[in-house]
């Protein structure tokens, strides 16, 4: 299970260590893709080709499965960890998302987000109580 949030940052030949308490749970690569918003997600190749089952389920002659199809083969990447524990993301990806150099790697279950720093701190100014209320109970309650 990947869980909490890292503050890193990306070097300049584009690297980024992954936290230890991150790494222990992968294996020996992962696959970067662009998520469906400002940020990067990182995957392990089992839970990348769960996703991929997901998306295949629906045809492909649907506007919105080529539209996704597009947004994640497109822009993903099987990138190896290194012997530091690192991984160079490709600069494509790095600019679709902003990246300066300061991050967060944040661990959602079973995957991370890379978030640049400073578009994180304005998407948390822009949550507030009443929509998170609002976003649990569209996924069923508080029961």
């Amino acid at each position: 299970m990947l869980l909490g949030t890292f503050e890193h940052s990306i070097d300049d030949k584009f690297r980024l260590t992954i936290p230890s308490k991150l790494r222990n749970k992968l294996g020996s690569s992962v696959y970067v893709s662009k998520g469906v918003g400002k940020y990067l997600e990182l995957r392990t190749p089992e839970n990348f080709t769960e996703l991929l089952s997901e998306i295949k389920k629906n045809s492909s002659f649907n506007e919105s499965t080529r539209m996704i199809e597009r947004l994640i083969l497109s822009n993903s990447d099987e990138l190896s960890i290194d012997s530091s524990n690192r991984i160079k993301i490709p600069t494509i990806l790095l600019e679709k998302i902003g990246v300066t150099k300061q991050i967060y790697i944040l661990g959602l279950g079973n995957r991370m987000e890379i978030w640049d720093k400073a578009t994180y701190d304005e998407e948390q100014k822009l949550l507030n109580e009443e929509k998170i209320y609002a976003a649990a109970e569209k996924l069923g309650g508080d029961k």
